[in-house]
């Protein structure tokens, strides 16, 4: 299960509950396919998030 931690830029960061580190960020979904991005720290993640 996930948790939205911050939404930037109309995009969800969000990491697995009870865990430290490790968020994505979905950028399309499809039918059976997604594009996601893994990042360590919630700065990148923003970072990237602010740049699409």
């Amino acid at each position: 299960m996930y948790e939205v931690v911050k939404v930037v830029n109309g995009y969800e960061i969000t990491r697995m509950v009870g865990t430290r580190g490790f968020y994505h960020v979905n950028v399309r979904e499809g039918k059976g396919w997604r594009e996601f991005h893994t990042f360590r720290t919630i700065k990148a993640a923003t970072a990237f998030c602010l740049s699409l």
